[in-house]
């Protein structure tokens, strides 16, 4: 008799992969729908499946020194870009000229806002505004010094990290910031948390409300409307160990930070105080906290992906999907300082060039994509007997898949299903799916009875 007749068989099926990467578990812990690793994939919106990522084109777009940053505004379809010679360019179409259209006022990576038809830059020193009416930037002598800028009340607000003062427009006129006590339609000012030890480095919307974030932990919200009479102040968290400006970004209802555990949140709540702090990305916060080092956070909005900069090294990012839960990595083969999200396309930004994120390209200009995964782990009461592997993919691209189970090393195609017999012998099964071809696991089966 055959030595696998013996025995029962079974089948270990993965066909959903909605779990994303767990690395706080063993392999052999983490959910069925969990991966160990999934590199170069992505959810996007909220569909559950997997896709894997485009590939970088050729540089598109230069200008003339290394990018720092960028800002897209939906509204006037205006896109600048910002190198760290403190020019300021507009790029009508990814492909054609960079267009100067200005000079920052300070040296700090600038910060943007849409606000009454013009795009506000604050970048450290004296803030400025580009026009898409007449293509050019001016700048606003009578504003205060600030590096950051948003928008509340119908009034443009501005703040200098290191300080504890917002300092707010008159309404509905960003270049006129006079104040004047019997006139509560002037600018104002208001200082946050002033005495408490900690100077302001972030600053979120949060519905009508603004979440200010300080260096010593603490975080305070600013509530009221548009009557200055009735801002109020209160503090909502402490001890929450925040990183920098450049890591805490609005998203649907809530905020999220980085901090130097992980991502947390400020939500609205019912509860006693209204404003509650949580942990997200449990699963993976080792990947964003190990090595942590001036992280920055990019949200694509339409995407539902939070792209998540941990390091220095640029080349290494986390993408997590908001409206799921789930997370995964890429990696590039260039450092990536900015990811914007146009009305149709997703635009990098590497040293002084412009690259689209295509999903049509198999490669990176020319270098290949490592796509990888690695399944939850399966071990058996004694020893495992694996007779049979099953594996179905889709994509546009044909090619292989490497697919290995413990020391079985197996060739299957991208794009159709195939399915081998063996006989292998092993107390933990391990299957990993690797490869340079873009494709979507549909399945993965094995077939399995315990010696």
């Amino acid at each position: 008799m055959r030595r696998t007749a013996k025995h029962q068989a079974g089948v270990v099926s993965f066909n959903d992969f909605s779990g994303g990467i767990n690395i706080s578990s063993p392999g052999d812990l983490i959910a069925p729908n969990e991966m160990q690793v999934c590199q170069n994939f992505y959810f996007f919106a909220n569909q559950r499946s997997l896709v894997p990522r485009g590939g970088l084109s050729k540089p598109l777009t230069t200008v003339g020194s290394d990018i720092v940053a960028t800002f897209y505004d939906i509204d006037s379809n205006t896109y600048l870009v910002f190198d760290d010679a403190g020019n300021i360019y507009r790029v009508d179409k990814l492909g054609g000229m960079a267009i100067n259209v200005g000079t920052l006022t300070g040296k700090k990576k600038p910060s943007c806002v849409k606000f009454q038809n013009r795009i506000w830059i604050a970048s450290g020193e004296k803030l400025q505004y580009y026009d898409p009416a007449n293509a050019a930037t001016y700048t606003v002598l009578d504003a205060p010094v600030c590096d950051l800028v948003f928008q509340r009340l119908a009034r443009l607000c501005v703040c200098m990290t290191g300080s504890d003062r917002i300092t707010y427009s008159a309404v509905g006129d960003g270049e006129s910031w006079d104040t004047d006590d019997n006139d509560a339609s002037t600018g104002q000012w208001i200082d946050i948390g002033y005495g408490d030890s900690g100077d302001i480095i972030a600053v979120v919307p949060l519905a009508t409300d603004l979440m200010i974030i300080k260096n010593n932990g603490m975080i305070y919200q600013l509530t009221g409307d548009a009557d200055p009479a009735s801002w109020a102040v209160y503090r909502v968290a402490t001890e929450t160990d925040p990183t920098g400006r450049q890591a805490a970004v609005p998203i649907g209802n809530d905020a999220v930070f980085m901090s130097r555990v992980g991502l947390r949140t400020l939500s609205t709540t019912m509860d006693y105080g209204n404003i509650a702090t949580g942990d997200i990305g449990q699963k993976f916060s080792q990947l964003v906290v190990q090595s942590q080092f001036d992280p920055q956070l990019f949200n694509l909005r339409r995407h539902k992906l939070l792209i998540i900069r941990p390091t220095e090294d640029a080349r290494h990012l986390v993408a997590y999907n908001y409206a799921l839960g789930a997370a995964t990595t890429m990696t590039f083969p260039i450092p990536i300082t900015s990811i914007t999200e146009t009305l149709d396309k997703v635009v990098i930004a590497s040293g002084n060039a412009l690259y689209k994120l295509d999903d049509t390209l198999s490669d990176d200009s020319g270098t290949a994509i490592d796509f990888a995964i690695q399944l939850k782990d399966t071990v058996g009461t004694n020893k495992i007997i694996v007779r049979s592997i099953d594996t179905d993919g889709a994509s546009d691209h044909a090619g292989d898949v490497k697919v290995d189970v413990d020391n079985i090393h197996l060739t299957m195609p991208t794009n159709r299903r195939r399915k081998v017999r063996c006989n292998h012998t092993t107390p933990y099964m391990q299957v990993a799916l690797s490869g340079h071809a873009p494709f979507i696991p549909k399945h993965v089966m094995v077939e399995v009875a315990d010696l």
